[in-house]
Parts: structure tokens; C-alpha cells; sequence
């Protein structure tokens, strides 16, 4: 198929002409309704009269407006400003522009429940999160359902046992399996760089993997961007660092 031929834009003059050539022939209108209505004379038309007149004066200030407005349009376009580096504010360390936490492919993870850090995969590609757990226990407290599990890893020395309040069970379908995996989940308070957020993490055994907690999108979301080129931008959290 033949492409059809391009439009060229209307210029100031051309749009100043139709605007013009739209009130002339709204105008036309309205004087041949007025003046058939002027050859009859009861009450009703001649309130419609009136109210014709008042149309025919609102359109006219409104064209005024848009001819003044097509005036002030500036014939080029505005210079680009440049802004002195010195006046640009540098942003904090470990930090974008916009103030979002910036990690890695890897980041040290402050675990309150367990008072230590340990070695996290950021991976946005998974849903959620997850932390390596053996020893899975459910159990009620106060009338609700907690979860007691050890949090063990080839890099650790011994198994370090939390508690955490359940808040659901979920279904995971494994890359290598076609049965879908129910697993807990818990909301557990943890720290990376300078934030400190609660959130929640699927219980698998990832005593087998290179990194004993995964994080997902849900985590990052909002609140982090991720330069996978890189690792540990953040510091190891300490003790000392946690408040």
C-alpha cells in the first residue's frame, strides 16, 4: 500500500484563519435563527433571543483568549539552563538521586531474631523472599500461630533458633519438580545499609546453596534499585549499628 502523503502543520496564520472562519460561521447561524425567531413574538422566543446574544458573547471573549495565548506563543524554543555542578547536590552514599537504597547482587542482611548478618542473594526475579530453615515447628502462643526454626548454613558454624509469628502458608512450584512445595511464611525485622524494614520470608532449607537468604521483588520494591554489576555496596551491619 501507497504511504499517504505527510500533513504539514498548520502555522499561527492558517490556525488564526480557521478560528476566525469557525466564529464567522457560527455567527451566520445564529443570526438566521435570530431572525426567524424575530418574525414571531412570544414570551419563550424571546428569551431564547436573549440567550443567543449571551452564546454570541461568551464565544467572542473566548476567542479573544485563544488569540491572545497563539500571540505570546514565543517563536523558538527556550535555551537549555545548565546548572553548576557545585549547586547539584551529590547523593548519599550508597544512595541514588532520589534517595532509593542502591544494592548489589549480593548484600549483607541484618537479622533481628537471629542478632546477626548474613550473606543475601538479591534476585528480582523471584517473587519473594526466602531463608534457609530446618527444623520447621509450628506451634500457638497467646492464642496465635508462631513458628520455630533454625536457621542453619554451610558458612555457619552452629544452627541459630528463631521464633517468628506465622503469617501464612504458601505454594511453590520447584523448577525441578512438578509438585507444588507448601511452605510458611514469616514476617522477620531485618536491616541492609541504613534501612530497616519487616518483611517476609518463605522457610526452605537453602543449606545446600551458596547463600542462606534469598531476596525478591517484594522486598526491593519501592524502596531499592539493584546494579547487578556490582556486590556488597552496602556495609556489614554490627551490633553496634542496630537500633
Amino acid at each position: 500500500m501507497e504511504k499517504a502523503p505527510p500533513v504539514a502543520p498548520l502555522t499561527l496564520a492558517e490556525l488564526r484563519n480557521e478560528i476566525s472562519q469557525s466564529e464567522q460561521r457560527l455567527h451566520t447561524v445564529m443570526e438566521q435563527q435570530k431572525t426567524q425567531l424575530q418574525q414571531q413574538h412570544s414570551a419563550l422566543q424571546q428569551q431564547l433571543i436573549v440567550q443567543l446574544n449571551t452564546d454570541m458573547n461568551t464565544m467572542k471573549e473566548s476567542v479573544k483568549k485563544v488569540d491572545h495565548k497563539l500571540t505570546n506563543i514565543p517563536s523558538a524554543a527556550p535555551k537549555t539552563v545548565a546548572i553548576p555542578t557545585e549547586k547539584c547536590p551529590a547523593p548519599s552514599q550508597g544512595h541514588t538521586i532520589d534517595g532509593k537504597l542502591l544494592v548489589g547482587e549480593a548484600e549483607w542482611l541484618w537479622v533481628d531474631a537471629a542478632s546477626d548478618a548474613f550473606q543475601a542473594r538479591v534476585d528480582t526475579g523471584a517473587t519473594t523472599s526466602s531463608i534457609s530453615a530446618q527444623e520447621i515447628t509450628i506451634f500457638e502462643r497467646n492464642g496465635k500461630n508462631w513458628v520455630r526454626f533454625f536457621l542453619s548454613h554451610q558458612d555457619l558454624d552452629d544452627k541459630i533458633q528463631i521464633e517468628a509469628p506465622l503469617v501464612r502458608h504458601v505454594r511453590v512450584r520447584q523448577a525441578s519438580a512438578d509438585d507444588l512445595d507448601r511452605r510458611p511464611v514469616v514476617r522477620l525485622a531485618v536491616r541492609i545499609g541504613d534501612m530497616t524494614e519487616k518483611a517476609e520470608f518463605t522457610l526452605k532449607d537453602r543449606s545446600d546453596m551458596t547463600f542462606p537468604v534469598l531476596l525478591g521483588r517484594e522486598f526491593l520494591k519501592d524502596i531499592a534499585v539493584v546494579d547487578v554489576a556490582r556486590e556488597y555496596i552496602q556495609p556489614k551491619p554490627k551490633l553496634k549499628d542496630v537500633k
